[in-house]
């Protein structure tokens, strides 16, 4: 507290009686209950307002002085004091606001990651119904080829029994008839001929080929939907696009904005602005991979784009995301080049 110097209160008893003669205060109607004195002191160190014998005889050696001016200065310390808590105030409003924009953000970016996911996954079940049909349709068609055969061949045998009962009813009439002269023998040779005929071939019809169509079935497609699903070795982070950068839906590709920033949403417009989180590189033009490594070899091809002013490198976590920073690795220029290995 900062207060007007405080009177001494090592005085001889005759000085505090002199002290009597002190006008009282008009703010400080309330008198001492023990020596029906007006309070007119303030005890700095016990912080209680006195009268003057008081302050001269059990608060010696304190620091006291008038109350008039102790009120003033309190006054003043407390109004300081209240300044500080309407500036928290202000500050707790502050983070209470930024909590409340990362809670919007956090539901937008929510949503669009949800709308992201169920499209990546009805692309993928897109093709496995269209996989499905095709497999499908092609079981259904060598089921009709099968059949197909399988009547043909049952029409087949059908005209030969058909032919052979026919033979049986001419022998049959030629036994019945009762001959057995000249006649009989004559037409012996013919009729044994009727009877001759070559034994059905017990051939199966090929069945349907089941390995063909099951075999290793999920996996052949797991093959195919590398083809409509590459992989992506370096995932970016949207968390730690830097003012201007734009990340794409698919999190592997950015472009610079000539606006302020800012990551997946502005791919559908979104009003939720990305909050200034301590991840984000600010006001740079920079973003880190999600992906980190401690040690081995990696390379990556990246796509620089019809632009020869880029810096592409390794940097650790905790590189800094405020300030600036140098390359320590030599750096060299892009003339023509379009990828770089």
């Amino acid at each position: 507290m900062s207060c007007q110097p405080y009177l001494p209160v090592f005085l001889h008893r005759a000085e505090a009686e002199g002290l009597t003669s002190t006008p009282r205060s008009a703010d400080s109607p309330e008198r001492c209950e023990e020596h029906e004195e007006s309070l007119s002191m303030f005890c700095l160190d016990d912080l209680e307002p006195l009268c003057e014998q008081c302050a001269a005889v059990s608060h010696a050696g304190h620091r006291v002085y008038l109350l008039t001016e102790a009120a003033t200065d309190c006054k003043e310390e407390l109004r300081t004091s209240l300044n500080g808590l309407k500036k928290k105030i202000i500050c707790f409003e502050v983070v209470t606001q930024t909590c409340q924009h990362v809670s919007r953000h956090n539901q937008a970016e929510a949503k669009l990651t949800e709308d992201h996911i169920k499209k990546d996954f009805e692309s993928l079940h897109q093709f496995l119904r269209e996989e499905e049909a095709a497999r499908l349709l092609v079981l259904r068609e060598e089921r009709e080829e099968k059949k197909r055969g399988a009547e043909e061949e049952i029409d087949r045998m059908n005209q030969v029994i058909q032919s052979l009962e026919e033979k049986i009813q001419l022998v049959e009439e030629e036994l019945d008839a009762g001959g057995d002269g000249v006649g009989f023998l004559e037409h012996y040779q013919d009729t044994m001929s009727s009877t001759r005929h070559r034994e059905p071939q017990k051939v199966c019809r090929p069945l349907i080929d089941v390995a063909k169509h099951l075999g290793n079935l999920q996996y052949a497609e797991w093959e195919k939907m590398k083809h409509i699903a590459p992989y992506t070795p370096v995932t970016l982070d949207p968390r730690t696009a830097g003012q201007s950068l734009k990340v794409s839906p698919g999190l592997n590709s950015f472009h610079i904005n000539p606006g302020p920033s800012h990551g997946l949403e502005q791919s559908l417009d979104l009003a939720v602005p990305i909050p200034a989180n301590p991840e984000r590189f600010h006001p740079y033009s920079r973003i880190l991979a999600r992906e980190g490594f401690e040690s081995g070899l990696h390379c990556w091809d990246i796509a620089v784009g019809a632009t020869n002013n880029w810096t592409i490198g390794v940097a650790a976590q905790s590189v800094s995301r405020k300030a600036a920073f140098e390359i320590t690795s030599p750096w060299k220029t892009l003339l023509s080049l379009r990828r770089i290995r």
